[in-house]
């Protein structure tokens, strides 16, 4: 077989193309502690690559079965036997030891350590027995997420602000909606028919003849999580040192927009009668990426415009040049 088709298998499997969102994560949280320094920044996105591709290859490989159940992901290289089930556990053992070894090289402290090793933890536990608990797994996805803002913030201080708390609630919150309502919903044809016990399924959704039958418990529980996170934006706006109510009329004008486009955006997904995956996954981008420009901005006091500027262009730079190697259009993936 062809080298390059082989390399390319591997970084498929890691879904190196949105590494770098992931990985900002553990920026914002260094940054929201003082933390401007380029070189320790630089560490710690690698770190958040790392972590990243911890996340994702085992997830496919405890899926692996499920996912030989759906059409549209025969293409994965796992379920097409491009790339051997061991290889994924390899990479999956070495991301895990290379973000210990980054840590204790540049930012040991034993809080960093216990933080990093409650988001490994969290993460294995969800990505090897998601869809084989209970609903309640979406919630260790969650918490392994949220513990990256904490851990970003550790390598500074290990006295927390309220507003690191804040953010990092926000991101629990929003990863259960993006990890159980969006991407619930993306997998919910094979999921259904493997028995995958994600929310979507518990609470009734399915997919009959073509057709994306949404139940209203489902509805409830999606739309309250929205209500949420909107609920912990507005604590947070509420911060002295963020004073979003009081800042210029453009930055107040800029997150009011792009916050009625996401709201725009989540009712079109949730009002989906076919299943479309394309479809679901262009608006599933949608609202995770205007999501993060919001908090970027609503942030924009501790970040300063250079950061800004960086932390906006980083994820969707990366993205275009990774798919546009890995699949060959710059903006959707194939799986």
């Amino acid at each position: 077989m062809d080298w390059k088709i082989k390399l390319v298998g591997y970084f498929r499997l890691m879904r190196f193309q949105s590494a770098a969102s992931e990985s900002l994560l553990f920026l914002i949280g260094a940054l929201l502690m003082g933390q401007h320094d380029p070189w320790p920044l630089l560490i710690l996105f690698c770190i958040g690559v790392l972590f990243h591709i911890y996340g994702f290859v085992l997830n496919d490989y405890a899926d692996i079965e499920v996912d030989k159940k759906s059409v549209d992901l025969k293409k994965k290289p796992l379920v097409s036997g491009l790339i051997p089930k061991q290889h994924a556990l390899i990479i999956t053992f070495m991301a895990a030891v290379c973000t210990y070894i980054l840590t204790i090289a540049f930012f040991y402290s034993v809080f960093s350590v216990l933080i990093l090793s409650f988001a490994l933890l969290l993460g294995g536990i969800y990505d090897y027995f998601g869809k084989k608990i209970s609903h309640i797994s979406d919630i260790f996805v969650a918490g392994a997420i949220a513990f990256t803002i904490l851990f970003g913030a550790s390598t500074v201080s290990s006295n927390i602000t309220i507003i690191i708390y804040i953010i990092s609630l926000m991101i629990f919150v929003g990863i259960v909606f993006a990890n159980a309502v969006e991407g619930g919903l993306k997998d919910v044809d094979h999921d259904y028919l493997g028995g995958a016990k994600t929310i979507p399924t518990l609470l009734g959704v399915k997919v009959a003849d073509g057709r994306l039958l949404m139940t209203k418990r489902f509805l409830v529980f999606a739309y309250g999580l929205i209500a949420l996170c909107f609920l912990l934006l507005i604590f947070l706006f509420m911060q002295p040192a963020i004073n979003f109510f009081d800042s210029d009329y453009l930055r107040q004008s800029i997150v009011g927009v792009l916050l009625v486009v996401i709201l725009f955006v989540s009712y079109r997904f949730l009002s989906l009668s076919l299943f479309n995956r394309s479809k679901m996954k262009r608006l599933y981008a949608t609202i995770n990426s205007l999501a993060g420009v919001v908090l970027l901005i609503t942030l924009y006091p501790f970040i300063g415009l250079e950061y800004l500027v960086i932390l906006l262009l980083i994820p969707i730079t990366w993205y275009v040049m990774f798919n546009t190697l890995l699949y060959g259009k710059p903006l959707q993936p194939d799986v």
